[in-house]
């Protein structure tokens, strides 16, 4: 099935087309926008003005031909602060409808808060969260303690309308820009109001903050090329925030992350995200890549019901995040073998829940010898617990076992990111991984003894079922990595000894 989101908010309108899976799973594979500026000038007579209407018409007929081409049939056209606020959106709705065919659905500042928290922290798993979604109109801010959203604010602090209200073109006056800052402080919250937990993590979304952390990332150089997950801490920020303040349209435009596309907004953007860190007292912000429209298609793909009622609420808005935030199991035979190894230490509880992710991410990727290819698809995925540097432990484990020599590569060219010692969890991972195919297709049966230095794994299986020669050889890297002494047994259903094979170094 193929389903088209298009997102119409106050400085630009977005489609993204996806390919929908049968168990509710959904993947990208078109994404367009255009900067229309519908809500431009709205903040001083409070309607659309014919112009903007104008420019974004033009660019809803644009997607209605390639959704038409596309032959897609089920088309979810929202529309943001823009609309929502504006004095003639009825008449902007008619005309739209009209002309173009999309009837669009009208987002309260609550339901876009909700269905942006939904499509971030799916993809982020932080239990408790302030989640921020900053656009071009406004700033929604949706708190949350162990998944159950406490409370929910919307702000008229969109990166764009700080941009009309103080500046020109993009840039300000020492005067306006400290205008700004006072405005901003003086409309959001303190962090008393909000009553935040000590363990709160500060997540965000849109196009300013993802503009922003590309910019940090190439000042340095960052080795990774994936924004999704990443970390940025408040000192970070501020200096770059008070960094772009200084800069004129010129230079602005010569930043690859900043471009033509954000000058009206990226100085305003940054300084609304550096005075939330400073108001609330955060010292670390996590950047999502998925939000608004990500939240509407999974809740969509799973209950349509709940997208074209409009019942989409908190505690919905809880269970579809606490849903897809579920910690998932280890197969059965694994999950004998890596208990106890978790229980006498040689594991540790993150390199588990990394073999978890591995051997889930494993059933999905395609079958290629170009592993570079294959490295790249699997970091592409946005891993909804892990981080950038759990991320390529997980990826090494996975290549680990193909190509010893590509994952000494790989590990040397991120070494800014990874450390020394992640190199033994990318072992232990990848002989769990190699010895969990075997145990899983040949559903064999593992108990491991533990004393120092030494694991004895008795293996019950079907006589058949196991090859000793495979067995001896992955168990000998398995020793490798855990460095200590393996011995095994093999029995068969019935409890009878078949063989014995002691493994040395």
């Amino acid at each position: 099935m193929k389903v088209s989101v298009i997102d119409l908010g106050f400085n630009s309108v977005k489609m993204v087309n996806y390919n929908v899976n049968k168990d509710g799973s959904f993947k990208a594979y078109q994404n367009e926008g255009v900067k229309v500026r519908l809500g431009e000038g709205m903040d001083k007579t409070g309607y659309l003005g014919r112009e903007p209407i104008e420019r974004t018409i033009e660019a809803l007929k644009l997607f209605r031909d390639v959704i038409n081409f596309d032959s897609i049939k089920h088309v979810l056209p929202v529309a943001t602060s823009a609309v929502r606020d504006a004095g003639n959106r009825e008449h902007f709705l008619e005309q739209a409808y009209r002309k173009t065919g999309f009837q669009f659905k009208v987002l309260t500042g609550q339901e876009e808060a909700f269905y942006s928290y939904v499509g971030a922290l799916e993809s982020i798993c932080v239990p408790t969260s302030l989640f921020f979604d900053l656009g071009g109109g406004s700033l929604e801010l949706v708190y949350s303690e162990n998944h159950s959203i406490k409370k929910i604010k919307s702000y008229p602090l969109g990166a764009l309308r700080l941009s009309q209200m103080f500046g020109n073109r993009g840039t300000f006056s020492k005067k306006d820009y400290n205008k700004m800052i006072d405005h901003i402080l003086d409309t959001l919250p303190y962090k008393k109001e909000l009553s935040l937990s000590i363990d709160t993590t500060l997540v965000g979304v849109g196009g300013t903050l993802r503009a922003l952390a590309r910019y940090n990332q190439e000042l340095v150089g960052y080795e990774l090329d994936k924004i999704h997950n990443y970390r940025m801490d408040y000192q970070s920020v501020s200096s770059l925030s008070r960094r772009l303040a200084r800069m004129d349209v010129e230079e602005l435009a010569d930043i690859k992350a900043v471009g033509s596309n954000r000058l009206d907004t990226i100085i305003p953007g940054s300084a609304i995200i550096a005075s939330l860190m400073q108001a609330l007292e955060f010292d670390k912000i996590v950047v999502s890549a998925r939000g608004l429209r990500e939240g509407i298609m999974s809740v969509f793909a799973r209950d349509p019901k709940t997208y074209y009622n409009g019942s989409m609420n908190g505690e919905k808005a809880r269970t579809f995040v606490a849903f897809a935030c579920k910690q998932e199991m280890l197969p059965r035979y694994t999950f004998m073998l890596v208990k106890p190894l978790v229980a006498a230490g040689l594991m540790r509880e993150k390199e588990k829940t990394i073999l978890i992710h591995a051997i889930n991410q494993m059933s999905d990727l395609p079958i290629l010898t170009n592993l570079n290819n294959l490295f790249h698809i699997m970091m592409d995925d946005d891993n909804a617990f892990l981080t950038h540097r759990e991320q390529l432990i997980l990826s090494l484990s996975i290549l680990y076992n193909k190509k010893e020599k590509a994952v000494d590569w790989l590990f040397s060219r991120y070494k800014s990111i990874l450390e020394p010692q992640n190199m033994k969890s990318i072992r232990k991972i990848a002989a769990c991984l190699a010895l969990s195919a075997i145990l899983e297709r040949t559903r064999s049966e593992v108990k491991l003894a533990i004393t120092d230095k030494k694991i004895t794994i008795k293996i019950t299986a079907a006589r058949k079922s196991v090859m000793p020669a495979l067995l001896a050889s992955t168990l000998k890297n398995f020793e490798q990595a855990f460095d200590v002494a393996v011995s095994y047994h093999i029995m068969d259903r019935a409890g009878n000894g078949k063989s014995k094979i002691k493994v040395i170094v």
